[in-house]
């Protein structure tokens, strides 16, 4: 027999902060920069396109002596129909020494917040350090953790415009987040001043489930760092591919973005190679070098990885245990 620990929602959103989220995050991008962390191959189906969806991601970091994976599921109407969120999903964390579980954690918290840190991570790497005006492209749940992450690790940020599908969720998260962070001018974008509001921005980050570019080519100016968020399954895209041949390009994992994120249509037309890409993690450690000038165009293109939500699990999972939080379970 042995123990395991299930760690729900509310106790996870009390014992990690973003700023945990984004050391462990950076952790896992190292680790895998050092080959000391990998993934395997993702699963996933999409049972409507852009309405419900579904993905398994899995992977080991040796590194920290650990493996495991997410499952979660995407349905869009969920929030409108039955009163629950559109997404869920799981987290197992296993030991690589004892080949046991260690813990079961709520997917779409640690997602949140991992995918927040990833965005911050990305940011604090590869964006101007004086970076003023951010828009942010999606209302949802990443559109509220990718400023929180942000606003982490970028101190000089001032000014953020937010552009929705949904008016009235536009007007909703604006409600909350000025609440939430009364020192940040926070503006609606519209579909007609989209192009204004992207070319006055420093930092643009793309967090929807689109499949049509939303970000035109003409739309970013020399120096804007993009987080390419949204973009984590085949056939999903937020930016115009061209945009990708003007920047410095960097995945999490260049094998996945390829597959499945930013990079997708791009590769596949054409108009950058995989070797165009860099690694996060490679810049992190210095292997490769990021931003070479304040005119030059990056791009992060965060497509997400299992690394990310099993350290993330991991580090949570420590914490419930120092402070006697979740259920054990004798398995």
């Amino acid at each position: 027999m042995y123990t395991m620990r299930i760690v729900n929602r509310s106790d996870l959103s009390r014992i990690i902060t973003m700023g945990d989220a984004i050391e462990a995050v950076e952790k896992a991008y190292r680790l895998f920069s050092r080959k000391e962390a990998g993934v395997f191959p993702i699963i996933a189906h999409e049972f409507e396109p852009e309405k419900k969806e579904m993905d398994i991601k899995s992977g080991h970091l040796e590194g920290a002596g650990i493996y495991g994976l997410k499952v979660v599921g995407y349905s869009a109407d969920n929030p409108q129909v039955r009163g629950i969120p559109a997404l869920a999903g799981l987290v197992i964390v296993m030991s690589v020494e004892t080949g046991q579980p260690l813990g079961l954690v709520d997917g779409m918290t640690i997602t949140n917040v991992r995918t927040g840190a990833a965005g911050a991570v990305g940011a604090r790497a590869l964006a101007r350090p004086d970076s003023e005006k951010v828009l942010i492209v999606g209302t949802g749940a990443q559109g509220r953790a990718q400023v929180e992450g942000l606003l982490s690790v970028m101190p000089a940020i001032k000014v953020i415009r937010v552009f929705g599908r949904t008016p009235s969720n536009v007007e909703a998260y604006i409600t909350e987040m000025g609440a939430k962070y009364p020192n940040i001018d926070f503006y609606v974008a519209t579909l007609q001043n989209l192009k204004d509001a992207a070319l006055d921005s420093d930092i643009i980050v793309t967090c929807t489930p689109s499949h049509k570019p939303l970000i035109k080519e003409d739309y970013v100016k020399p120096g804007t760092h993009i987080n390419a968020i949204g973009a984590d399954f085949p056939g999903k895209q937020e930016l115009d591919a061209q945009i990708l041949s003007k920047a410095l390009v960097v995945g999490d994992s260049r094998e996945q973005v390829v597959r499945q994120g930013e990079c997708q249509t791009a590769c596949r037309e054409g108009i950058i190679k995989p070797e165009d890409i860099l690694e996060i993690g490679d810049i992190l450690e210095g292997i490769a070098q990021g931003r070479t000038s304040d005119d030059q165009i990056t791009v992060f293109d965060s497509t997400g990885m299992a690394l990310q939500d099993i350290i993330t699990a991991q580090l949570a999972l420590k914490r419930a245990e120092e402070q006697g939080i979740g259920i054990l379970v004798q398995m």
